[in-house]
C-alpha cells in the first residue's frame, strides 16, 4: 500500500494483482471438503508446470480496488474472458460449516465463480446438468475437460472421457503412448478419473497424475480428500480408471487472452 500526500490531496493506492507463487503452492496442501474433485485436481495439476502456473496467475487475481475481493476469470464459449468478483469470505447458503473447513479462500472463490458461470450459461454437458435443478450450487458434477477449457481457454487432451466404457483397458495403446510422452517431457498437467468402478469408496472421482514410471510399470496418483499419493501398477490403473484429461506444458503456451 502506498499513501500519497500532495497539497490538499491525500489518497491511498492499493497495489494488488495476480495470486502469488505461495498462493499457487497452497493448492498442493488444500484438501477437498466441499469443492468438487475435478476443480481442486485441475487447480493443483496446473501448478505443476510453468505455463500452468502462468495461467493460474492470469485467471485468478486480487482486486485492485478492494482487497477483500478475488477476481476469477473464465472463458465463454465465444472465447471472451469474463470476470467474476467474489468476496473472499463468501460462502454458499446452507453449506457454511463445510465452507468453514476449507481455509483456502481462493478455492472457495473459484467454487462460487464456476457455480455462477454454469447457472448463467448452462454450459456443462447435458449429462452433468441433470441434477443441477435440485441443488443450490452448480459447480458440482462436472467433466474435468469442460472446466479445463472454461478456465484456461485451451482445449485439453482427452482419452475416453465421454465414451461408454467402464475402464481404460480398451484404450491401452493410446494411454501407453500418452504415458511415454509424459515420462519423457515431465512437464504435464493431467487428471485421471474413475467412472462406475469404485476406488477409495467412491465412483466418479478425479485424481491427479503425479508420476508415470514405465520401467517399473507404475503410476502415482493423488485424490484431494486424503491428499496423499498412491502408487499402483499401470495394469491396475487401466482396469480401474475410466478416462484421462489434461495438458502438456507446451499445450498451454497460447490462450485466448
Amino acid at each position: 500500500m502506498l499513501k500519497c500526500i500532495n497539497g490538499f490531496n491525500n489518497f491511498t493506492i492499493n497495489f494488488r494483482g495476480p495470486i502469488s507463487d505461495k498462493d499457487i503452492d497452497s493448492f498442493e496442501h488444500a484438501k477437498q471438503y466441499f469443492s468438487d474433485c475435478y476443480l481442486m485436481s485441475t487447480l493443483e495439476t496446473l501448478s505443476h508446470t510453468p505455463n500452468g502456473r502462468k495461467i493460474l496467475k492470469e485467471q485468478i487475481q486480487y482486486d485492485n480496488g478492494n482487497p477483500n475481493l478475488i477476481n476469477c476469470y473464465l472463458y465463454k464459449s465465444n472465447g471472451e474472458r469474463e470476470k467474476y468478483s467474489i468476496p473472499a469470505e463468501q460462502t454458499l447458503k446452507g453449506y457454511e460449516k463445510l465452507y468453514a473447513a476449507q481455509d483456502n479462500k481462493i478455492i472457495r472463490s473459484m467454487d462460487i465463480s464456476v457455480a455462477e458461470y454454469e447457472k448463467k450459461y448452462q454450459a456443462k454437458p447435458l449429462i452433468c446438468r441433470i441434477t443441477d435443478n435440485f441443488k443450490t450450487y452448480a459447480f458440482e458434477n462436472n467433466l474435468p475437460s469442460h472446466f479445463m477449457k472454461v478456465f484456461t481457454g485451451v482445449e485439453p487432451r482427452v482419452i475416453a472421457e465421454k465414451d461408454f466404457n467402464l475402464d481404460l483397458n480398451g484404450y491401452r495403446n493410446e494411454v501407453l503412448k500418452l504415458f511415454e510422452q509424459m515420462e519423457k517431457e515431465k512437464n504435464y498437467s493431467f487428471v485421471i478419473g474413475t467412472g462406475m468402478k469404485m476406488l477409495d469408496g467412491r465412483t466418479w472421482h478425479v485424481y491427479i497424475i503425479e508420476d508415470v514410471d514405465l520401467k517399473n510399470n507404475t503410476i502415482t496418483v493423488k485424490e484431494k480428500r486424503a491428499n496423499k499419493p498412491r502408487v499402483m501398477s499401470i495394469d491396475t490403473a487401466l482396469n480401474t480408471f475410466k478416462y484421462i484429461a489434461g495438458y502438456f506444458n507446451s499445450d498451454l503456451t497460447k490462450t485466448n487472452n
